[in-house]
């Protein structure tokens, strides 16, 4: 969750419709031509990947299910062990 009062010219909402939820409105926002960066709304625009966002957009366990495994393969990129790496209290500052 972002700090309160962020400054808009730095941060804004990825999802403008439901901010505060983790859920499907991003891809469903996608389909009303809603998405927040030319690249995201291509994943609309092209057929290859239209489909995904078409059932993502109507099934949020299939969106949930989808990012719990894609964040569990990211999770082991790279991972530092022992002293080479930290876990941070807060992600924002090195502890």
């Amino acid at each position: 969750m972002c700090p309160a009062q962020v400054d808009p010219r730095i941060a804004i909402n990825m999802d403008p419709t439901t901010p505060q939820a983790f859920d499907n409105a991003y891809f469903q926002n996608l389909q009303k031509g809603k998405g927040l960066f030319t690249s995201d709304q291509t994943l609309f625009g092209d057929g290859r990947s239209r489909p995904v966002v078409d059932q993502f957009a109507v099934n949020n366990a299939a969106f949930n299910q989808a990012f719990v495994a894609a964040i569990t393969k990211l999770g082991r990129v790279g991972v530092k062990t022992g002293n080479q790496g930290e876990i941070r209290r807060d992600c924002t500052a090195v502890n």
